[in-house]
């Protein structure tokens, strides 16, 4: 659902004597009253972040809105603003936001992470790949690198995938996402030894989830062991489901796109 904006200020009325003649303000005043709004802003964002942290993210984003209407010049803030809109199932709202900061200054990282992320839950992996691969090495997270990898292989591009999330990796390397998503970009590029290898070392941990599981299982049916992929024990899968899956998974394959072949990975994964 598409959050309403809301509609009131708390813009103070700074100068009652700005359309009479003869009252003009002295310097200090001026500066004072251009602190005001800018003291406001942080006042909201502040409250906005303490009460997001509590959960009340409806009343966060409230005062997010009002504080970005209060700032032409603060990027910063236009980004929360989209980062709270994206947290209530806005991304029209939220891409508004990151637009809007990318105006104010358009170098700024988090901004271009935020709209990358739109594009990419929209489904238009070539545009969050071109704007990823400017944000992900700015904002040096495991999670800007996993992202752009995921954009990389949705748009057809295995060794930009492997790329990125070997960096995410490296940031933070016991993660079995990332480990995981690596494999399937090796897979993705034919890789199929390496890909089987790495997940190996995801299942054998005592923390791999049932997605795990299944992940390996596709890329051991890719790479053409049948057997082993019908030996691997996922938690709490059904054997009529197993079987699908691996029937499915028989005919990556013949996928020649490597964008399509991703794309029918991952509704096979998610399944």
């Amino acid at each position: 659902m598409i959050m309403k904006h809301f509609a009131g200020s708390i813009l103070p009325v700074l100068a009652l004597g700005l359309g009479v003649s003869g009252c003009v303000s002295t310097p200090p005043e001026q500066a004072a009253a251009a602190k005001k709004p800018v003291s406001q802003q942080s006042q909201l964002m502040k409250i906005a972040k303490d009460i997001d942290a509590k959960g009340e993210s409806g009343t966060a984003l409230a005062l997010y809105e009002r504080a970005a209407e209060m700032s032409a010049d603060d990027s910063t803030i236009h980004v929360r603003l989209g980062n709270a809109r994206m947290k209530g199932g806005d991304p029209d709202g939220a891409e508004q936001a990151y637009r809007s900061a990318l105006q104010i200054n358009p170098q700024d990282a988090n901004a271009m992470l935020g709209l990358g992320t739109v594009q990419l839950q929209r489904g238009d992996a070539t545009a969050a790949a071109r704007i990823l691969a400017t944000a992900a090495p700015a904002v040096n997270t495991v999670s800007a690198y996993n992202k752009l990898g995921t954009a990389m292989v949705l748009s057809g591009d295995g060794p930009g995938a492997e790329g990125a999330f070997a960096k995410a990796l490296a940031l933070q390397p016991g993660n079995l996402d990332t480990k995981t998503n690596l494999a399937l970009a090796q897979a993705l590029s034919n890789k199929l030894p390496d890909a089987s290898s790495s997940m190996n070392s995801v299942v054998t941990s005592p923390l791999a989830e049932k997605r795990h599981f299944v992940n390996y299982m596709i890329i051991l049916s890719m790479s053409g062991d049948s057997a082993g992929a019908r030996a691997i024990d996922v938690p709490d899968m059904p054997a009529n489901q197993k079987s699908q899956i691996l029937a499915k998974a028989a005919k990556l394959r013949s996928i020649q796109d490597p964008a399509k072949r991703a794309q029918a990975i991952g509704l096979l994964a998610s399944a």
